[in-house]
């Protein structure tokens, strides 16, 4: 039924939640997995305002957050090496809601499974806005984890 399934993670604790529901899914299914963390522009925008006059550059925001998408990524992946999942670990930038569609049709996936949390107003409070995004926008199914 799924034989690719896209896994958008962020590191925090519900997506975290949905990897290793994922990593289940496709041992069960026998299906390979990509895991996605998108490095968020419009956060390192409000890092960066912040961080002006600390010195801080804007490169050295960006490998921060480069190694801890890193190190979530291969989190993930160890995950399906303990499965015996395949994992391929994919890190891009950009707007991540608009990145998790873009890079589930250049991946070919069958499902999305990502995390859902109540954070961020009125408008997200039972689905975060990502997520939200993502099911209303995407021509894949999607699966999100509570």
């Amino acid at each position: 039924m799924y034989r690719k399934i896209l896994i958008a993670t962020d590191g925090s604790d519900p997506s975290m939640k949905a990897s290793r529901y994922g990593v289940k899914l496709a041992k069960s299914l026998a299906s390979r997995v990509t895991v996605l963390y998108v490095i968020n522009e419009t956060a390192i925008s409000k890092a960066m305002a912040s961080l002006v006059g600390r010195g801080f550059s804007e490169e050295d925001l960006r490998r921060t957050l480069k190694n801890s998408a890193e190190g979530i990524v291969a989190e993930v992946s160890k995950m399906g090496e303990a499965a015996g999942v395949c994992v391929d670990p994919l890190i891009r930038e950009g707007d991540p809601a608009l990145r998790i569609l873009e890079e589930a049709g250049i991946e070919g996936v069958d499902l999305i499974l990502m995390g859902s949390h109540g954070e961020g107003g009125i408008s997200s409070r039972l689905i975060g806005s990502v997520a939200q995004k993502v099911l209303n926008w995407s021509e894949t199914p999607v699966m999100v984890v509570r």
